[in-house]
């Protein structure tokens, strides 16, 4: 078989992937809707309308939160739940800010500059923890799946929402086709001097495991009633499972 993406693909180490998002950060939203054919915004609603708040009105934290899309389409969900959005990317929280201030002048989102894999949260507070597109670029879940765990409520739920390739699929062919050779094209074409960034993130798909898989992970990792949902032609996953309650 042929080199291929897959082959190729090395996770990056935190800094450079800091330095990757803060680069990209300018026009990350403008690219995403290309490269995503507009159906982001509907991934990440399907996301806030199963979010669970054991208590009204809800308090979410969105993990790699990056330019604010998540909490604004929790915000359109959940009107009056109280949102925080953390991310390791300066720049990208910058953005997150002002897109917030902009379609919500009134709203208070915490944003916070920090680690998803240790998040600065005491225990066992908010109802929901959410990540989109950030699971992929973690050296390593666990450590990730553990602290949402503890921060979490009991009877509070885990979500991830996250892009992936099934080589089993009908339209196989065609989102590898479409990962390998047509997303790097148009990254270069309209992020000229970060086009890499956007093979990187090709290659942090195709190599991203089934839903099954991360759904298995969720169950390790002590969640319950674990499930999953696949969209798009099988090319987008939401995975979430809860978090027990005390016998």
């Amino acid at each position: 078989m042929p080199e291929s993406l897959l082959d190729r693909f090395k996770p990056l180490n935190p800094q450079n992937l800091r330095a990757m998002f803060d680069g990209v950060s300018s026009r990350y939203d403008l690219l995403n809707r290309f490269l995503s054919l507009g159906r982001d915004n509907f991934w990440r609603k399907a996301l806030a309308r199963r979010l669970m708040a054991r208590d009204f009105p809800g308090r979410f934290l969105d993990l790699a939160t990056g330019s604010g899309d998540q909490l604004l389409a929790t915000r359109s969900v959940w009107p009056q739940a109280e949102l925080t959005g953390l991310d390791f990317s300066g720049s990208m929280l910058g953005i997150a800010k002002e897109k917030i201030a902009r379609h919500y002048p009134q709203d208070e989102v915490d944003l916070i500059l920090g680690d998803a894999c240790d998040p600065p949260f005491e225990d066992e507070s908010f109802d929901s923890v959410s990540i989109s597109f950030g699971l992929r670029n973690l050296p390593k879940r666990q450590g990730l799946y553990e602290q949402a765990f503890r921060i979490l409520k009991p009877g509070g739920r885990f979500l991830a929402l996250e892009l992936f390739y099934d080589d089993r699929g009908p339209f196989a062919r065609f989102h590898r086709l479409y990962l390998e050779v047509v997303t790097p094209w148009i990254a270069a074409w309209l992020f000229k001097s970060q086009n890499k960034a956007y093979t990187y993130l090709s290659r942090s798909i195709l190599s991203f495991p089934h839903p099954a898989v991360i759904a298995d992970e969720l169950q390790d990792a002590g969640f319950r009633g674990v499930d999953f949902e696949t969209y798009t032609f099988g090319s987008t996953m939401l995975v979430w499972g809860q978090k027990p309650l005390p016998c």
